[in-house]
């Protein structure tokens, strides 16, 4: 948790130095984590896949919005070129600054889908509720305006 605690400034801080596959890096490991979180609170028969592609297209066929998944998905294909093809000339580092752009504010409709999409809405009956270990509570209104209102991560 300490680690998601400082997500925001850790990619800012990378953006600041120009770390960009860094700034790529992170920003797929926190869209990896909401996509996991869709998946786990949607109903669905089959186990999920450790791979982030693979996990995006069972995101897909579970109700994830089509139009998010293009530019998730074009986000990855960049950032396969990148982390894979940038030490064989695929990619020049400079690029990524304009994959970054492109996929700025890509993190925060994703978990504004997520929330508004899974789970199951809390009532005052809570107690009676059954919940699993390591679900989490969240007060609908504060985190949308979070995420409205921040930088794109």
């Amino acid at each position: 948790m300490a680690n998601r605690a400082e997500l925001e400034s850790r990619i800012r801080h990378a953006r600041r130095q120009h770390c960009l596959i860094e700034v790529v890096s992170l920003r797929l490991q926190y869209m990896d984590i909401w996509l996991r979180v869709y998946f786990e609170n949607t109903p669905h028969q089959e186990a999920r896949q450790q791979e982030f592609g693979r996990l995006l297209k069972q995101c897909l066929r579970l109700g994830l919005d089509k139009g998010l998944y293009d530019c998730i998905y074009k986000f990855n294909k960049d950032r396969v070129k990148a982390i894979h093809g940038y030490l064989v000339g695929v990619m020049k580092y400079d690029d990524l600054a304009e994959v970054i752009a492109e996929s700025d504010g890509l993190s925060e409709k994703l978990v504004e889908f997520v929330l508004l999409n899974s789970g199951e809405p809390v009532t005052n009956e809570f107690e009676k509720q059954f919940h699993n270990r390591g679900e989490s509570v969240r007060h609908m209104p504060s985190s949308l305006s979070h995420l409205r209102n921040r930088e794109p991560i």
